[in-house]
């Protein structure tokens, strides 16, 4: 894109107000500068440069750049239907950031314990008829269930034949699941 003497002017100014805009940026969304400060900032320079030029020349030359682009940003911080409220605030409004090590009190669950007693039962058979089976079971259950080793791992590992050993761990790992089928 080739920029003509007046654009060049303009983005130079730019340049040289850019921190002092930050400045207004901070002061005018406060607390929130740090979720969308810059990103209002953006849009109310976006919305500067898509002035026509000599609008933006004329503001320049009066000395009025920086108090119209920080005005920009205010109406667009403020505004409940400004651009940059239906493209960024909107959106973090709609949210909330759980911290889970916070106290919110006893109306406010955290987490669902509806299932954990029926979790605990289910591991506690699967632990137990893992416990039942020989050695050689124990092992492959343990080694393709628990530690999720592929059958050619495994297989090699302990040079086994592939096909028995993967007609083993199924076969274990089914009783297993018929044993605990109940408390599923």
């Amino acid at each position: 894109m080739i920029l003509n003497e007046e654009e060049k002017l303009i983005r130079k100014e730019l340049g040289r107000i850019y921190p002092q805009l930050i400045v207004n940026a901070k002061k005018t969304c406060g607390y929130a500068f740090a979720k969308h400060g810059l990103d209002a900032l953006a849009v109310a320079i976006e919305f500067f440069l898509s002035k026509p030029l000599e609008d933006q020349v004329r503001t320049f030359k009066e000395g009025k750049m920086e108090n119209f682009i920080t005005f920009i940003l205010a109406v667009q911080v403020k505004s409940g239907t400004s651009k940059f409220y239906t493209q960024y605030r909107k959106h973090h409004e709609n949210q909330r950031e759980i911290f889970p090590d916070y106290n919110y009190g006893d109306k406010f669950q955290i987490l669902n314990n509806a299932f954990i007693d029926e979790e605990d039962e289910v591991v506690a058979c699967i632990k137990c008829e893992i416990s039942k089976l020989d050695p050689y079971l124990k092992m492959l259950v343990n080694e393709r269930a628990l530690e999720g080793k592929t059958y050619t791992s495994i297989s090699e590992t302990y040079d086994i034949n592939y096909n028995t050993l993967k007609k083993d761990t199924q076969k274990a790992i089914l009783k297993i699941k018929n044993k605990c089928k109940p408390l599923l």
